[in-house]
């Protein structure tokens, strides 16, 4: 088992009672499960909220950063429902979340429909463009104003994932920008979302 230190269980592995909040026993789970399941799901974090349309997976694949021996990666290989952010070209915050009780695994969330505080993505971002606000992972990060502060975190202390809607169906493909085990359909989203990124492409999935 890994150690939960650095990502204490609580309220099991699903919502807790009475307030829609997913446990972090959730993310404990496979990987592939756990970036299929939190699509609908609702995040919320600095009176922002939105809801998940575009997740990719990694698990213990070349293009994952748990193959990276380090001190920051140690928490894909050691922890559960742990927020790991990291800067992409060292530029865009990315926003993933640490899964699998007894494996290394963490899930990338691409896109988000916004639903709350909009105003306050908008001037985060600096645009009024609705559809251009959250459907990429570094432009999530931003409007949301989510920063490397989170690094280990446990999901729920200050940024909360809650119950949201039940897609009708699910999607997937490759993932994109990455040069290592690009043949991997790890990448799945909400057919039909205007907030899912630009490759749209990808064949049908049970949305369970």
């Amino acid at each position: 088992m890994k150690n939960r230190s650095r990502a204490p269980v609580a309220r099991g592995g699903g919502p807790a009672r009475g307030s829609g909040e997913i446990g972090i026993g959730f993310f404990g789970r496979n990987t592939l499960l756990v970036a299929q399941d939190l699509l609908g799901k609702k995040i919320e974090y600095r009176g922002c909220t939105g809801i998940i349309v575009e997740t990719e997976a990694y698990r213990d694949d070349p293009a994952s950063h748990s193959r990276v021996r380090s001190k920051r990666t140690r928490l894909l290989r050691e922890t559960y429902g742990s927020i790991y952010v990291y800067l992409a070209y060292g530029i865009h915050v990315c926003l993933n979340f640490t899964t699998e009780a007894d494996g290394a695994g963490a899930v990338l969330v691409r896109a988000v429909e916004p639903l709350e505080g909009i105003e306050m993505m908008e001037l985060r971002r600096k645009t009024r463009d609705r559809y251009h606000l959250t459907n990429g992972p570094g432009r999530l990060c931003q409007a949301f104003g989510i920063g490397m502060d989170l690094f280990g975190e446990p999901v729920g202390r200050r940024l909360k994932i809650l119950d949201g809607i039940e897609p009708q169906r699910i999607q997937r493909s490759r993932r994109i920008g990455i040069s290592r085990a690009r043949d991997l359909e790890w990448r799945f989203f909400i057919p039909g979302s205007r907030f899912v990124g630009p490759e749209r492409s990808g064949r049908s999935r049970p949305g369970t």
